[in-house]
């Protein structure tokens, strides 16, 4: 068979596409949305328990839906820089409680869908009394502190007298456009993550008081885990699970954008690398596993969630 000039280039363009698109085919096969997804977050609330030497420590969470509005009208308007403003309605507030050793903590964190964080909170009752608010600006923060003077410590917080105020701005930012969140909407990041399977990965910027971490998540593998827990579902009796669950193990890892920051990222007092397990039916993370300082290594298991 004679071929043409044409049927020579014609050839050559066929061959061309095949080869572009087989050599792009694992890339397209390999590409992970990196967006958070808030349908995976079927859970309103739930709670936790590990021990730290011989105490017990507890943990609550909870997550709330908030109108657009009523979250603007909880931010602070900071008297220095501009604050991060909810774009999405309705917005979401998570409550996270914990105690240990007669002190109670309560944090508030009200952020987007997408993970922007905007406003902390935190009260702290018992042997320690304080109320900080942390209003997220676009490069840093400012803060209002509240504490009892010596006649005001029976009195609640709000009637507290002992007023202070600050103000940081952070010397490293992450590129423009960059979603920042903060380490109370943990729970909420990873049941919305795109982590399906080992192999997957994720990252997401997080604000501190000491600058911005980037924390990084590596799926590795499975592990079956032991665990007793409630659950808890409208309209349905509630249901004891003792068993082991088939869990995806995720490796976290918080890494601070500015080579000055000496401080180590820290979530719920583990710090460096933290092992996080997430049952991959419900997205709910079944347990928590990192090193305290002094008490070594500690699993934080779940102890109840509501549906």
């Amino acid at each position: 068979m004679v071929y043409s000039y044409w049927d020579e280039m014609k050839l050559k363009h066929i061959i061309c596409v095949l080869f572009i698109g087989i050599c792009s085919y694992p890339l397209l096969s390999l590409a992970q949305d990196t967006k958070l997804d808030p349908s995976r977050v079927n859970w309103t609330s739930l709670s936790y328990k590990t021990r730290v030497l011989f105490f017990g420590m507890n943990i609550d969470v909870q997550m709330n839906q908030i109108s657009l509005a009523k979250s603007k009208a909880a931010l602070l308007t900071p008297k220095y820089g501009e604050g991060t403003i909810p774009q999405t309605d309705p917005t979401y507030r998570i409550d996270l409680g914990t105690k240990i050793l007669g002190r109670k903590s309560f944090i508030s964190l009200w952020f987007d869908p997408d993970g922007t964080a905007f406003q902390r909170k935190q009260t702290d009752t018992g042997k320690k009394h304080r109320v900080k608010t942390y209003r997220i600006l676009k490069n840093g923060f400012y803060s209002v502190q509240a504490k009892p003077k010596e006649d005001e410590e029976e009195l609640p917080p709000n009637r507290w007298t002992d007023i202070g105020e600050g103000n940081n701005k952070f010397n490293k930012l992450p590129p423009t456009g960059t979603i920042i969140s903060e380490p109370t909407a943990l729970y909420y990041l990873v049941s919305a993550s795109p982590l399906n399977k080992p192999g997957d990965k994720f990252e997401q910027y997080i604000f501190t008081k000491h600058g911005i971490y980037k924390l990084d998540l590596n799926a590795l593998d499975y592990q079956n885990i032991k665990v007793k827990f409630e659950s808890n579902q409208s309209g349905k009796n509630n249901t004891v699970y003792n068993k082991n669950f088939r869990t995806l193990h995720i490796r976290m890892k918080g890494v601070a954008i500015d080579p000055a920051t000496q401080d180590d990222f820290d979530l719920l007092g583990l710090k460096g690398d933290i092992d996080l397990y997430l049952d991959p039916e419900t997205r709910v993370l079944v347990q928590i596993s990192g090193a305290i300082d002094i008490v070594g290594y500690t699993n934080i298991k779940l102890k109840a969630v509501t549906f």
